[in-house]
């Protein structure tokens, strides 16, 4: 199985749109970070983690042509945004691409996403929306999923065989956190230092790390407040930042 990091950024990006640049240093292209997104390569299929608005030119730079289906962690538009570029993948592949997501999620996306999964008037639609089961399967991959809290809303963790991907975390219900013991990879979101509303800060997420003791943990979804080499020195080891177009196979 292969994971590639499509983006690695919090909902704005970083740097920001209008030449802020927070903390980071702007001469490290590991701090240049699209909107969080992950493709992982499993058993022939291509399965995408959430579409963010930064997709096109992900995929473009991941030189990858076909997505089996998509799963979606929750609806805000930082990971949803780039749902129409998949009617490109559609078009090319000449198929109806699957889309998996929570029944909370689910009458939100149709409504915001008609013409993606009902067709209007001359565009078919060209994906199917599922809603998500504990433990399903796409095919030959097994996939287990939960809901984690993000402030006012739930989000999706995913696990496929040692590996997990838990962005934009605030806490864990009761005992869910015992499902990603035994991790190879472990990517989770770390949005900034300090702790936010609805995101967990590096004290917590690093008790979460020190417990669950995954292999290797990649931190996501990280805005311009995080310089990669300056978090890169604040972490334990097998713990560091990820960036745009990091590639790991388990």
């Amino acid at each position: 199985m292969k994971i590639r990091v499509l983006g690695c950024g919090g909902s704005f990006g970083s740097p920001l749109a209008w030449g802020r640049n927070g903390n980071i240093d702007v001469n490290n292209p590991h701090n240049f970070r699209t909107r969080s997104s992950v493709l992982i390569s499993n058993n022939n299929q291509n399965i995408l983690i959430d579409t963010s608005p930064d997709l096109r030119d992900q995929l473009y730079k991941a030189k990858c042509t076909k997505i089996d289906a998509v799963l979606f962690t929750h609806d805000h538009s930082d990971h949803t945004a780039g749902l129409p570029d998949m009617r490109a993948m559609s078009l090319i592949n000449k198929s109806i691409i699957p889309a998996y997501l929570s029944a909370d999620i689910h009458d939100s996306m149709i409504s915001n996403y008609k013409y993606i999964f009902k067709g209007v008037k001359d565009y078919s639609p060209f994906m199917t929306a599922n809603i998500l089961e504990d433990n399903f399967s796409i095919d030959k991959t097994k996939i287990e999923t939960f809901k984690h809290n993000h402030g006012s809303i739930d989000v999706q963790t995913f696990r496929i065989n040692n590996f997990a991907y838990s962005t934009d975390i605030k806490n864990f219900y009761e005992n869910d956190i015992e499902k990603l013991k035994n991790l190879d990879l472990w990517i989770v979101g770390l949005l900034r230092y300090d702790s936010h509303p609805s995101h967990a800060g590096f004290d917590q997420i690093l008790d979460y790390i020190n417990y669950l003791k995954p292999k290797k943990t990649l931190f996501t979804h990280m805005t311009a407040l995080l310089d990669q080499e300056d978090l890169l020195s604040k972490c334990p080891e097998n713990v560091e930042p990820a960036y745009d177009g990091l590639e790991i196979t388990l």
